[in-house]
């Protein structure tokens, strides 16, 4: 596989930033008004159209009149990295949406591999459903590309490709054998779904000694891969199909979990934020579309950093976005699932795991 083959107009894709769990869990962890998110939907290309240029500038131009109606002390200074991240981000590759973040002690940008509505967050908290939005529908995942050239090794991280492995080239049952440990060596300490790629012949025949099959997302057909970008894109469809039948299994678990232990289901928007006050969070399933505003359940609590009577505290523009942090940053998983299929349960249920210590 070429890897340096330039990529045409027409069939440019830039790789998002690179997003893992633990900047979720940064910028979750981060209180304090005023937390600024911009999110603008963009369109991919090698540098940012000046359609999506104008669009930034008039959402930092909310910002900047949030900002002067609340009386913010800080405004200069946040409009400063602000600015800073808009410079950034119009001169590099754009994907198909922005998400910018900035307060006094955060400044992150992020290209996203989904759209998201245009809009503008300044509360003590940022808006981050984007976020895992993103790392729901693409986890980090393992590509394993076997050819009559030798089998190489790819951790897709960010909408790209790195080589983390490879073995020479033999095709017998000893060199599949090595691959198989080098492919479970790295998955020991990097677990994902799993992409394989090759011919078809190749592939049958590791896949019948291969021990470290568990999470195969698919396979990719070879013909269309003919740089590391082409491997990219379509071990991210196969990821994405292989996600849907993820969705349908999380509906399959509550179902069970409401016939064997309905004790541990809770249902709508105020009884999960209950149950996670005690409970340990096992899987957080919520409709894509659902959005709940309100008085933040997180930040009524001492520690929070934001003072009581200042400007947007504990108002919040989604609780779900705040609860779904919480799931993620206590150990529990993430479920998008189709609007419409939590209505028995007012579009959001959380499934416990057990009592909470500490």
């Amino acid at each position: 596989m070429n890897a340096t083959s330039p990529a045409t107009p027409s069939s440019f894709a830039p790789a998002p930033i690179a997003l893992r769990a633990r900047d979720v869990a940064d910028l979750a962890v981060s209180t304090g008004y005023p937390c600024i998110s911009v999110l603008l939907p963009t369109e991919p290309a090698r540098r940012m159209t000046p359609a999506d240029l104008g669009r930034l500038q008039a959402l930092v131009a909310e910002v900047d009149q949030e900002l002067q109606e609340h009386g913010v002390t800080s405004r200069a200074r946040l409009l400063r990295k602000l600015a800073d991240q808009m410079r950034r981000s119009a001169a590099q590759p754009t994907y198909r949406a922005l998400a910018i973040y900035v307060s006094l002690a955060v400044s992150r940008a992020f290209r996203l591999p989904q759209p998201v509505p245009s809009r503008v967050v300044v509360e003590p908290t940022f808006a981050t459903r984007a976020l895992v939005s993103a790392l729901h529908r693409m986890p980090p995942h393992v590509v394993l590309d076997l050819q009559p050239t030798g089998a190489d090794l790819y951790a897709a991280a960010d909408g790209g490709l790195r080589p983390v492995g490879r073995c020479t080239p033999e095709r017998t049952s000893a060199h599949l054998r090595e691959v198989d440990r080098m492919l479970g060596d790295y998955r020991a300490e990097h677990p994902g779904p799993l992409v394989l790629a090759g011919s078809p012949h190749l592939l049958d025949h590791f896949c019948g000694l291969s021990r470290n099959l568990d999470r195969l997302a698919g396979r990719v057909a070879p013909g269309d891969q003919q740089t590391v970008l082409d491997l990219a894109l379509a071990s991210a469809e196969a990821v994405e199909s292989y996600l849907r039948t993820r969705r349908e299994d999380a509906l399959d678990q509550l179902d069970h979990a409401l016939r064997h232990r309905p004790v541990d289901v809770a249902s709508g928007i105020d009884r999960c934020w209950r149950s996670l006050q005690v409970r340990a969070p096992g899987m957080l399933l919520v409709e894509e579309g659902y959005t709940s505003p309100g008085a933040s359940r997180e930040l009524s609590g001492a520690g929070s950093g934001t003072r009581r009577g200042e400007a947007g505290a504990g108002l919040v523009h989604d609780l779900v976005d705040d609860l779904m942090e919480q799931v993620v940053l206590r150990g529990g998983q993430l479920a998008l699932v189709r609007d419409g299929e939590l209505t028995a349960h007012d579009r959001i249920a959380l499934i416990s795991r057990g009592t909470r210590r500490g």
